[in-house]
């Protein structure tokens, strides 16, 4: 058979199947799928459930589900980060994390992720802006000693130390990048720009707000928002509903009700426009938020105007994808949200990502977009593709009984109405053209709409002073305050200091380091990262005034620096690279503050006396450097042998790159060629030891090959 004939029979083979499927039921085919019966999709299904309110306030909304032999509780409280303080910002979201790390007055952390591991559950808890709230997940014959875990978590917190701390870490390293992404910048500072820094739900954590930090914070949190009264519970799954009942009010007993109301909500603020530039060096691409105040889902409007906005940017068939996307090519993607909250008025925002060089024109064509749907009627194509979009994602966002319990909870801890999903969808359904327009009008006001531009303004097509007056917005992150109380410097002052150092540099060799050309150091240094115990081996050489070579032998390969006067490179696992700009610098600025180069040159630099301390059980007289670098260094010397005992200085995290108060402790000197040296080394970080070293060799003015700072 030729390849002609065999395409000739496949084809013909295709079009009997075809006809044969086609054949209509009374030519004998069975065709079960006729008799399925569809819901109309945009229906929901509300689930059968109970709700019971018990004697300590709590609320229980219960749905038996027996499909499936596991239950699956959520719970939410009212407690957020609008209720900490300023000078604590981030409290809130640790107090919900350790929470459920760490542990409860029965287990601690550890202990509870074994037993929930053993029984294939999870429990985790959270606390959001304005609302907290914990997640079971078990097997029916595991859920009562998860829902006594759950208690206890929820009634009897631990607190633990150790997990704070880990949590505080994990925080300041959120803090470190939180500059990394330019869309992240744009939603955080247009909260700001619309709300005000100050505002609640606007402030942002900072290191000293963090730092601040204490275990009776979280006590004192939790004892105040934590009550029955003020949680809601749901529990859907496989039980029998009067039993789950007298279960959860065994597990809660003794959980008192809160004594005072919660303090009232903070006020939504209804600025006029601003125009804001962000700015950020290395962009190609501008990120774009325009915005003003929203409306709450009581608004009379509120199913219109979340209408509009499906037409205005809710998908791929909207006005601001098909304008500023598919005909300009202004931008990948673009958006709206309609503004709305269940609890405070939400923002209502547009939002483009362009490049820098398209800024200007896409603002210009994104505010042109909302002005022509508060003063043209969309068409009717437009308004049934938007409601038909709405009713059908609805389906998806309340396709199990828990999210739709979830909302009913909403509705309840809010002041909605029972019926309030049934009648915003039924609003939607009858929502008209004209009933588009008037929310509109009512509501998006163009010409207040603040904008807020994330880019490189070098690159822009114009200043966007054409919108308004622009204002800069420095999204440098805050170092964390300096904690140590330095008095207005004097003569006076100035000279015990530098006699305090002359003292340090007599004792710990005098002319010895004076003479000085450079010298070599090697030491061993056992850290843990991560919970993972590591030794490093460092060997470091200097040769005044700016040559310098840093190699460490790591558990991960072996890697060196070098400045080889005013360049510099490095060797890493990954290959050779050259050192540049900044990081140049900052080689040799670690000259500069290496201890024996600050007691060589110490007549020239700015040390301040300050009180005496006591460090470790030593009475140290305390000398304030500043003018090298950027930073400080503070230096605590034994007052009576004037051997170095402390040194302070700004540090940051090996591994997160947060900013910590570095110390590092020196103890059992010994004599080196005429040189007291520090055998034993310990450093902390923020008080808490993150290394300790030992040294095994140092050697003045080392004898250096040719080309040994060079370039291989």
């Amino acid at each position: 058979m030729t390849k002609v004939m065999q395409k000739v029979l496949l084809l013909l083979l295709v079009v009997a199947v075809t006809l044969t499927v086609a054949q209509p039921a009374d030519a004998g085919r069975k065709m079960p799928w006729t008799k399925f019966k569809y819901p109309m999709l945009g229906e929901i299904a509300m689930p059968d459930y109970t709700r019971v309110e018990l004697d300590n306030g709590m609320v229980l909304y219960l749905a038996e589900d027996h499909e499936f032999p596991t239950i699956g509780l959520s719970a939410k409280i009212m407690v957020g980060s609008i209720y900490e303080p300023a000078e604590k910002v981030g409290l809130a979201g640790i107090t919900g994390e350790v929470l459920r790390s760490g542990g409860t007055k029965s287990w601690d952390g550890d202990e509870i992720d074994l037993m929930l591991e053993s029984m294939g559950a999870s429990v985790e808890t959270w606390i959001g802006g304005n609302t907290g709230g914990a997640w079971l997940s078990a097997l029916t014959e595991d859920s009562d000693m998860a829902l006594k875990i759950l208690a206890e978590i929820m009634t009897a917190p631990r607190f633990a130390e150790d997990k704070i701390d880990l949590s505080i870490t994990q925080h300041k390293a959120g803090i470190s990048r939180r500059n990394d992404e330019p869309s992240s910048i744009a939603r955080r500072e247009m909260t700001k720009i619309l709300l005000g820094e100050d505002h609640p739900i606007a402030r942002v954590e900072e290191y000293d707000t963090i730092g601040s930090i204490t275990r009776d914070d979280l006590v004192n949190f939790h004892s105040q928002y934590f009550h029955p009264d003020r949680m809601h519970l749901i529990v859907v799954g496989d039980f029998d509903s009067d039993t789950m009942v007298a279960k959860i009010e065994a597990a809660f007993a003794g959980w008192e009700k809160s004594t005072t109301p919660l303090p009232n909500d903070p006020m939504i603020p209804n600025f006029p426009r601003t125009v804001n530039i962000a700015a950020k060096e290395g962009l190609t691409q501008s990120q774009i938020l325009l915005g003003h105040k929203g409306i709450k889902a009581d608004h009379p409007k509120y199913a219109h105007i979340i209408v509009a906005n499906k037409i205005l940017g809710g998908g791929f068939s909207s006005r601001l994808f098909n304008e500023v996307r598919s005909k300009r090519g202004l931008a990948y993607s673009t958006w709206s949200s309609s503004g709305t909250g269940f609890r405070n008025a939400g923002n209502f925002m547009a939002g483009v990502g362009t490049k820098c060089e398209t800024t200007e024109e896409a603002i210009t064509v994104v505010l042109g977009e909302i002005e022509r749907m508060t003063t043209e009627l969309v068409s009717q194509e437009e308004l049934d593709s938007a409601k038909d979009g709405i009713l059908n994602s609805e389906v998806f966002s309340f396709d199990t009984k828990r999210e739709v319990l979830d909302r009913m909870v909403t509705y309840e801890m809010y002041g909605y109405p029972d019926d309030f999903l049934q009648v915003y969808q039924q609003q939607v359904r009858e929502t008209t053209v004209e009933d588009v327009l008037a929310a509109t009008q009512e509501l998006w006001k163009p010409d207040r709409l603040s904008i807020l531009a994330v880019g490189d303004p070098e690159l822009f097509d114009g200043d966007l002073g054409t919108f308004g007056m622009v204002n800069d917005i420095d999204i440098t992150i805050p170092e964390p305050k300096l904690t140590l109380d330095i008095p207005t410097a004097t003569d006076e002052l100035m000279a015990a200091g530098q006699a305090i150092m002359t003292a340090g540099y007599e004792a710990m060799g005098g002319k010895k380091i004076g003479g000085m050309d450079g010298y070599f150091g090697e030491m061993s240094l056992d850290l843990e990262i991560q919970g993972m115990a590591l030794t490093f081996g460092v060997e470091k050489t200097i040769v005044y005034p700016n040559h310098m070579k840093l190699a460490q032998k790591t558990p991960f390969g072996n890697m060196v620096q070098a400045l080889d006067g005013d360049v510099a490179w490095a060797d890493t696992p990954g290959g050779i690279v050259d050192i540049e700009g900044d990081d140049i610098q900052s080689l040799l600025e670690e000259i500069e503050k290496d201890f024996y180069t600050v007691l060589r040159n110490r007549g020239d630099i700015s040390c301040q006396a300050i009180d005496q301390a006591e460090v470790d059980g030593v009475l140290c007289d305390r000398v304030y450097v500043t003018g090298i670098g950027k930073d400080f260094i503070l230096y605590c010397f034994d007052a009576e042998t004037h051997l170095l005992v402390m040194e302070q200085t700004k540090g940051a995290d090996m591994v997160t790159g947060a900013p910590v108060v570095a110390k590092t402790m020196y103890s059992d000197y010994a004599v080196f060629d005429g040189i007291q040296v520090a055998k034993s080394i310990v450093i902390l970080h923020d008080d808490e030891q993150f290394a300790a070293g030992a040294v095994k060799k140092f050697e003045r003015n080392p004898k250096i090959e040719a080309g040994f700072f060079s370039k291989p």
